[in-house]
């Protein structure tokens, strides 16, 4: 658009909204760095919990194992149980989000002067953007959750019900 205006003989005077915008785009994407960063240090965590829990379950997934559970069947359930976690994790967080971006509207509703075009709220929260949330944190959760779900489906119910 500026190009545009630069070939029409139009310069501006001021390009203080230039400079805005250049810094909002840095910040964004900053900001998508380190949610990238969270959602990897997440999947890690989710990782290590799942790891933890199939040594602790050991004996029970022998049990499952010997009574005709297939190593799918057990993985199909770690993954199942996955994705519910990342689900109410990711519920939690949009709720949480939601809250905070409530309080935060009423804040600047108090505090800062009116001003033309000051809109109602400054968060928007579409309903697709709920859905994507709650889909982010079920897929990475099942991705933290792939390697225990494997390493518990080949859980040989013999040696785990010996104490081996």
């Amino acid at each position: 658009m500026l190009a545009a205006g630069q070939q029409l003989g139009l310069t501006p005077h001021d390009t203080r909204a230039r400079d805005v915008s250049v810094l909002i785009s840095g910040v964004t994407g900053l900001l998508s760095l380190i949610a990238a960063v969270i959602l990897i240090v997440s999947a890690s965590n989710i990782a290590y919990t799942f790891r933890v829990l199939v040594s602790e379950r050991r004996a029970e997934i022998a049990l499952y194992r010997a009574v005709g559970a297939t190593g799918n069947d057990v993985r199909a359930w770690m993954m199942g149980l996955a994705a519910v976690v990342g689900v109410v994790g990711g519920a939690v967080g949009l709720v949480l989000a939601r809250v905070a971006a409530f309080l935060a509207d009423v804040v600047a509703a108090r505090k800062l002067p009116d001003f033309p075009f000051k809109p109602q709220s400054f968060f928007a929260f579409p309903l697709w953007l709920w859905g994507v949330g709650l889909g982010f944190a079920a897929v990475f959760a099942m991705v933290g959750a792939f390697g225990p779900a494997r390493r518990a489906a080949k859980v040989e119910p013999a040696a785990a019900l010996s104490g081996s």
